[in-house]
């Protein structure tokens, strides 16, 4: 029971005569009205303890740390999140942030991120450099996620000192793990498998990159990072000498250095199912291309494999190539240790 001060009986008391007379002012109210008193007194021992408590109390809220302030001190530090709020991916995607400007304090904005998943994912944030050499954080699970996991990502940065600059933004971003989709292209055999919960649905012929310098197709594995419907490919965009400027159907990125999934021109539909003829890419028949861009997702794995393959792979940061990698090296490439 809450208890009453003795002010405010008082004042309901005198509140009770003004509104009745007190001849009709029952016994029912006086009995009321006394319980109202009981329970409001207190004696000693209890006004002792509760001045205690209360005490106690703020000492405690003295004690308390105050709560961060926001960094606002040296340039602006902007980032790039991927992949985009409430959107459903593939099992390989990882949660990537990209820096418009280097980060010195690589530790210290690491600790300021947490990914929440529905269900219990082990995974490490790594730090890797892009092609274009900006600073990336992406968070990779141990393993490719589970189907229909939802993740959150969150971060107070704005109060972070990154080194020598600050945020303006903080992060509060879900997303959805949808299907598990994977891909494997086989330079050897020539064919592009696809295995869907981790059943094959589909072979497709395809043609990869020509086993000489310049022109091979990356070993690894990767997440798709793009699709686009329509790609102008040339070979200047990559570092090569103009050797081609192309348009191409169903264009599906997945490494920085122009690795992509694609129709294969038609001067080169030839060599699908048959010879590695392509600058690096995976080309396949018109029908087979679109097939595959309708039913990816971002976030799906590729591998590519292969004699014929280069093992050059640009890096972890080419595309996603996270998985490139086994979990112990990603987990080294932490700054908190």
């Amino acid at each position: 029971m809450s208890r009453v001060q003795p002010t405010a009986v008082s004042t309901a008391l005198a509140a009770h005569h003004r509104r009745l007379r007190p001849a009709r002012i029952s016994a029912a109210v006086f009995t009321g009205l006394l319980l109202l008193t009981s329970c409001g007194g207190a004696d000693a021992k209890d006004a002792s303890a509760g001045a205690g408590a209360s005490a106690d109390a703020a000492n405690k809220q003295a004690e308390a740390p105050p709560a961060p302030k926001k960094v606002t001190d040296g340039p602006l530090l902007d980032f790039d999140l991927t992949p985009g709020a409430g959107k459903t991916v593939g099992t390989g995607q990882p949660v990537s942030l990209e820096f418009d400007k280097p980060v010195k304090n690589k530790a210290a904005v690491e600790k300021a991120l947490t990914v929440t998943a529905s269900n219990a994912t082990e995974g490490s944030w790594g730090w890797v450099t892009t092609t274009a050499g900006k600073d990336r954080l992406d968070w990779r699970p141990k393993d490719p996620w589970r189907a229909n996991t939802d993740v959150t990502v969150k971060g107070t940065l704005t109060t972070v000192d990154p080194g020598g600059a600050h945020f303006e933004r903080d992060l509060d971003r879900t997303f959805k793990i949808g299907r598990d989709q994977q891909l494997t292209a086989d330079l050897d055999t020539h064919r592009l498998v696809v295995k869907r919960d981790g059943q094959e649905v589909k072979s497709i012929p395809m043609s990869g990159g020509q086993p000489v310098p310049g022109r091979a197709s990356r070993a690894g594995t990767f997440a798709i990072k793009s699709q686009e419907e329509k790609v102008h490919m040339t070979s200047a965009s990559v570092g090569g000498p103009k050797e081609y400027d192309v348009w191409v159907n169903w264009g599906m990125r997945f490494s920085d250095s122009g690795g992509y999934l694609h129709q294969g021109t038609p001067d080169s539909q030839q060599y699908v199912g048959n010879t590695n003829h392509s600058a690096g890419c995976v080309g396949m028949t018109p029908k087979d291309a679109k097939w595959l861009f309708d039913n990816s997702l971002l976030g799906d794995l590729v591998t590519v494999k292969g004699e014929e393959a280069t093992g050059e792979l640009g890096g972890v940061g080419n595309g996603y190539a996270d998985w490139s990698i086994s979990y112990d090296q990603w987990k080294a490439k932490s700054a908190v240790k």
